[in-house]
């Protein structure tokens, strides 16, 4: 894990200096809205710390970045279940929003606009399971809207597996959902509760690792 913390801080400080466009697109109402020509930035790296027997460990590795737009998306709704369930949606993956209520003479709600800034936050947690002697990488916002969670042994988690997330960050042909005896990965757009207790209960997975890339940071970059 303080090898990983190293890794991640050394890539986001490159990225924060070479700055390559990344160009995401995500979906709402399940794809019948597009968010286009979003732009990866702001990179960020927090290594959560935990002391056992007086010694200090790497519990987790916490990254963080925004992809974003200029703009900002106007959405109407006429009815209180699509504006809760569009609500929910948009709260739960961290977006924000205005909500605005439109009223007849007689006082009633005759439809609901939100505004939606065109904002994206992007999480990847690394977090050590010391009990199970396991890795978890849970993901949310990455690539699109929702939470993906997946389970390494801890002899799988090395440079070529770090490699990989790397490379899908950096929107870059990667092999990193294909890696892992166990690992499988749990979408939902709700809470990552639900994943992480179905990884738990479906390894099905019996694949071996795929081969990682070696090579500097900067060949990463160039990939």
């Amino acid at each position: 894990m303080n090898e990983a913390l190293r890794y991640w801080v050394d890539l986001f400080n490159s990225l924060h200096v070479i700055k390559p466009v990344i160009s995401r697109s995500y979906y709402l109402e399940s794809g019948a809205i597009k968010l286009e020509k979003l732009l990866q930035c702001d990179y960020n790296v927090n290594g959560r710390r935990l002391t056992a027997d007086h010694k200090d460990y790497i519990e987790a590795v916490v990254l963080r970045l925004r992809c974003l737009a200029d703009q900002k998306l106007t959405i109407e709704k006429k009815s209180d279940p699509m504006v809760q369930r569009l609500r929910e949606h948009i709260g739960s993956n961290n977006m924000k929003f205005d909500l605005k209520e439109l009223r007849n003479e007689r006082g009633y709600v005759e439809r609901d606009i939100f505004t939606i800034a065109v904002e994206v936050p992007v999480s990847i947690t690394i977090t050590a399971d010391l009990e199970m002697a396991r890795i978890k990488i849970a993901t949310k916002n990455l690539e699109r809207l929702g939470d993906c969670v997946y389970v390494y042994d801890f002899d799988e988690f090395g440079k070529d597996l770090l490699e990989e997330l790397a490379k899908l960050i950096i929107a870059k042909p990667n092999n990193f959902r294909t890696m892992g005896r166990r690992q499988e990965a749990v979408l939902t757009t709700t809470t990552t509760r639900a994943a992480r207790a179905a990884v738990e209960h479906r390894f099905t997975s019996e694949n071996k690792p795929a081969p990682g890339s070696t090579g500097s940071i900067k060949s990463l970059l160039k990939r």
